[in-house]
């Protein structure tokens, strides 16, 4: 499939998937729905037949056509990604990482953060592939990269274009998103990574996180996570850091490639925290719902959904 037939067919429903979980009708106050990905590793088709369990799943247009249909069902939507969106198929060898970014912005991505991979083709390559699709800004929402753990002072290109938060309004529901990666050591080379370094993820979570609630005053606050799920002998993953870090109430992780069928729900000093992460290269896409009342969540739940043909 060249590139111009693939673009073209986004726009159209060719695909019907089904959405396994009961949709409410329009939007509610005080519920919003985040979808997700994780280590979508350039996966732009479906993977074919000879791939065991997740032959003939994901492929961006299914995708693309699953979203469309949860947003019209559900109204309060954000779409979220947790990195390394780059990496793994003849596409990125071709086009850079500019393809995957051009077609999460027309499916209508609200943000994702940065994995290791993101960085394989150095730093250039990526503000390359970042500013490919800004041409498609205009068309929707602004699409933002979220990360408060990368230090970017030594590459102010990179710099300008990553926010450490984004707030979206929703009726009823105040929404932060924030963002951290895994560390460069021992997975991205030196030159690679050059002029961005690596602050721990606990640390810089906290002040942001702070400020969400106390200045920004949101309902709920979500962590876009490229650390791991259950990384062994690992100082940072997604089920210790609620336990680091007090506030959040979701965690969509990536970089472990763990497929889960649901949230984990894990405690922390108030409350819970939901932790998602589902597989790796699109065949699933992730699903959390939320009830919020008086700024407090009153109801959670969630689950992964193939994305079929």
């Amino acid at each position: 499939m060249d590139r111009r037939h693939f673009l073209a067919s986004l726009g159209a429903a060719a695909v019907a998937s089904r959405v396994p979980l009961k949709a409410a009708e329009g939007p509610a106050a005080g519920r919003i729905t985040l979808l997700h990905t994780n280590d979508t590793h350039s996966r732009i088709e479906p993977f074919g037949p000879g791939n065991g369990a997740i032959s003939g799943k994901g492929g961006m247009a299914r995708r693309a056509t699953l979203v469309k249909q949860l947003r019209s069902q559900l109204g309060s939507v954000l779409l979220l990604d947790a990195g390394d969106t780059f990496q793994g198929t003849p596409y990125f060898n071709r086009y850079k990482g500019r393809l995957d970014y051009q077609l999460m912005r027309m499916i209508g991505y609200d943000a994702t953060t940065l994995g290791n991979h993101d960085f394989d083709n150095g730093v250039g390559m990526l503000v390359e592939a970042m500013a490919s699709m800004e041409q498609l800004q205009h068309k929707n929402p602004p699409f933002a990269f979220l990360n408060c753990n990368f230090d970017c002072k030594g590459a102010p290109e990179l710099a300008r274009r990553i926010r450490p938060f984004l707030i979206r309004d929703f009726p009823g529901v105040r929404v932060g998103i924030t963002g951290v990666g895994v560390a460069f050591a021992g997975l991205v080379a030196p030159k690679n990574h050059e002029g961005i370094a690596w602050k721990d993820p606990y640390q810089s979570l906290k002040p942001v996180v702070k400020r969400l609630r106390e200045v920004e005053k949101v309902d709920l606050v979500v962590v876009l996570s490229h650390l791991g799920y259950d990384v062994k002998d690992a100082g940072h993953d997604d089920l210790r850091l609620p336990g680091q870090v007090a506030g959040i109430d979701a965690i969509i992780g990536g970089h472990s490639h763990t497929f889960l069928e649901a949230p984990v729900k894990v405690k922390q000093a108030q409350g819970e925290t939901l932790v998602f992460q589902v597989g790796f290269g699109g065949v699933n896409l992730g699903r959390m719902d939320f009830t919020l009342a008086r700024g407090e969540v009153k109801a959670a739940s969630g689950a992964a959904m193939p994305v079929l043909g």
